[in-house]
């Protein structure tokens, strides 16, 4: 008989859901009840009954086939964060004007704790835009330049935790050694950019650079990602920089309209 000191310890209600809503991914945008009980460690009966209150409320949706996916309600709401919602909305046209200068896809990120999110992405190449750019999908800090100036700016605990790794290896020029990455770090709080080639996709490469708010802070990271042969930092560097730093004063201008008490307006 298992006594209570040796059982392990039942898990919240809340620490529950999130998992049946973490199971869901990019790609994982539509899973069975098997599916979810499986990614999320639960079993089938638990997840039946949470995913019907889930359901109710609009979190997750059911489709004829049984399957679920997640529901507008719950996208509604997520839609509500403000330092992703202004971030994505100022960003925007500068993106639209650097992938037509750059001619390779413009990306928008900012750090999540040990990961990076991309806000937006805005590519000529659909089929490359659908493979790489969706809104919200997570972007590894030690394998993209908008990554590497996150991590760059990010706390010494955070940084410490990266570089502990372990850091996958997405090609054979993915960094995955600490002491190297905090190497790169270094170089590229130096030089104020961070170019990357081939660590994420072999024929792909990026240049990314920080925007900061009023105070001087990196708050996300404006980059471009393409052929590895067009990520030619002395061509690429003047475009970039111009796209966050338009960003960046978009976004003071936001803050100092709030600090007055006056509506930003678009």
């Amino acid at each position: 008989m298992t006594t209570p000191h040796s059982a392990a310890p039942e898990r919240s209600v809340v620490d529950r859901t999130l998992s049946i809503l973490g199971a869901f991914d990019k790609d994982n945008r539509t899973l069975s009840l098997s599916d979810i009980s499986r990614r999320a460690g639960l079993p089938v009966a638990t997840v039946h009954r949470i995913v019907n209150k889930l359901h109710l409320w609009g979190a997750l949706e059911r489709s004829a086939d049984g399957a679920y996916s997640i529901g507008l309600r719950l996208w509604e709401t997520g839609a509500l964060a403000p330092r992703a919602a202004t971030l994505a909305e100022r960003a925007l046209p500068h993106l639209v004007t650097l992938q037509s200068q750059s001619s390779a896809a413009a990306i928008l990120a900012i750090r999540d704790g040990a990961e990076g999110v991309c806000l937006g992405f805005v590519s000529g190449d659909a089929e490359f835009c659908g493979r790489w750019g969706d809104t919200g999908r997570r972007v590894p800090l030690h394998a993209t330049a908008v990554g590497l100036v996150l991590l760059a700016h990010a706390s010494e605990p955070v940084q410490k935790e990266v570089c502990a790794g372990p850091l996958k290896a997405y090609t054979a020029n993915t960094v995955t050694d600490g002491a190297l990455l905090e190497r790169s770090l270094t170089k590229v709080r130096r030089e104020g950019h961070a170019v990357v080639r081939g660590t994420l996709s072999e024929d792909r490469g990026g240049f990314g650079m920080p925007v900061r708010d009023s105070r001087g802070a990196v708050i996300a990271a404006v980059g471009v990602f393409g052929p590895v042969e067009t990520v030619q930092p002395l061509r690429l560097a003047p475009q970039v920089r111009a796209a966050a730093d338009a960003v960046s004063r978009s976004l003071r201008a936001d803050q100092e309209l709030s600090s007055r008490g006056t509506p930003a307006t678009g």
